[in-house]
């Protein structure tokens, strides 16, 4: 009997999803640096990786029962989610690691980075302004000064140079690049309720191409202070499109992009299913798009963030209101995730489906053409829907319920 190559992967990943939360992706031995005569003429680079090497882990929060109370410990007990391996990567480092923490408020992932400092690994932080300064709950007169915030002053004092945006607009990012050879990335704030407690996710990725494209971003806000738009050169990404042993991977950062225009150009070629797990989405076009496909005959489900669900700018009644069933989440903690898996396409990263995501945020988004990376998040979408269809959380207090502000002209 024949089976297609697409099937066969698609099948291996749900057989290690159902399994953990890790799922490798690996094929094939090392082949850098090779391009086709067509591939180059179309600016793709092909990449093939080792067994021993996988070019990509998925990795999701633990956290599927109704409760803080119950998913926390279950959580911070997995092996293969997001905090783990975060953990894991920067005890294993040996000479670099560049962060991009929009929000930085776990010691244990601090006290790691300073234990990777005193060994002698280079240890670089980029962060968003607002990160910076402990939280309080008014709002400081003009020309109050804040206190630091402790991780970010344990951080300094162990001479950890800390790099903010000093701008209004969000340095949204949560990524973190290791020995210059892998990259952790998705939407998982490095602060304890988002690595164990929301439901979020995690990519580790160690294809040479998408690791020099999260440098050379990263080098342009730590080294030349480029973040938002304003007076701020065009980006050159070194590999926009890469092939890697099936899967075509495409790099976009915020703002201005592309990444909106990328989302709407995906869903366009939907043609069985389109699956949504989204924390913000406010994005009419993208909702629109969604609307057209299903009246093709395309499949559109999806789960909101009961917190944002029924908030002034969300999607959710628009959808509603064209026969699209979708559900807001069933975790007391919040449904973080900023994914929607198009067939075998899933985009992925920081960037939520909003105006400021991709006009006056710094994010970053990957859209992954790959029956087996699909296959895994159609998993985590199955356990979150799941969720939402039989949990009871507590009724909260919504931490992100206020609307979303407009966007700052030129920000």
């Amino acid at each position: 009997m024949k089976f297609h190559k697409s099937v066969l992967l698609g099948s291996l990943a749900a057989i290690l999803v159902g399994c953990a939360s890790q799922t490798p992706m690996n094929n094939m031995r090392p082949m850098m640096n090779q391009m086709s005569a067509q591939n180059a003429a179309r600016g793709i680079q092909t990449f093939n990786s080792s067994a021993q090497s996988p070019l990509f882990t998925t990795h999701f929060v633990n956290a599927y029962a109704a409760t803080i109370a119950q998913n926390e410990p279950i959580a911070r007990q997995d092996p293969n989610g997001p905090g783990r391996t975060l953990l894991g990567l920067i005890q294993n480092a040996k000479q670099t690691l560049d962060g991009c923490f929009y929000d930085i408020g776990d010691h244990g992932v601090v006290d790691a980075l300073i234990a990777a400092k005193n060994r002698g690994v280079r240890v670089r932080i980029v962060t968003d302004d607002e990160s910076m300064f402990a939280k309080t709950d008014v709002t400081p007169e003009k020309g109050v000064v804040l206190p630091t915030r402790d991780t970010i002053l344990k951080l300094q004092q162990a001479g950890i140079p800390v790099i903010d945006d000093k701008r209004s607009g969000l340095m949204h990012n949560k990524i973190l690049i290791a020995d210059g050879q892998a990259v952790w990335m998705g939407s998982t704030n490095v602060t304890q309720s988002s690595l164990y407690q929301h439901n979020n996710n995690a990519m580790v990725i160690r294809i040479p191409q998408i690791v020099e494209n999260y440098k050379y971003e990263f080098e342009r806000m730590f080294t030349h202070k480029y973040f938002g738009v304003s007076g701020v050169p065009a980006r050159q990404i070194p590999f926009p499109v890469v092939q890697a042993n099936g899967a075509t991977i495409r790099t976009f950062f915020s703002p201005r992009g592309g990444g909106t225009e990328a989302v709407l150009d995906v869903l366009s070629k939907a043609r069985k299913r389109i699956s949504f797990m989204t924390f913000s989405f406010t994005d009419k076009a993208i909702a629109d798009l969604m609307i057209r496909k299903r009246a093709e005959g395309v499949t559109v489900e999806g789960v909101y963030d009961q917190c944002l669900a029924y908030g002034q700018y969300s999607t959710k009644r628009m959808l509603a209101d064209n026969k699209i069933f979708t559900r807001h989440d069933g975790n007391e903690a919040l449904l973080h995730h900023k994914v929607i898996i198009v067939d075998d396409t899933v985009i992925t990263g920081s960037f939520n489906f909003s105006a400021n995501a991709d006009k006056t945020n710094n994010e970053n988004m990957l859209i992954i053409d790959n029956p087996a990376v699909a296959a895994a998040y159609l998993q985590e979408f199955a356990r979150v829907n799941q969720a939402a269809a039989v949990n009871k959380p507590p009724i909260n207090k919504c931490p992100g319920d206020k609307p979303e502000p407009p966007v700052v002209p030129g920000a």
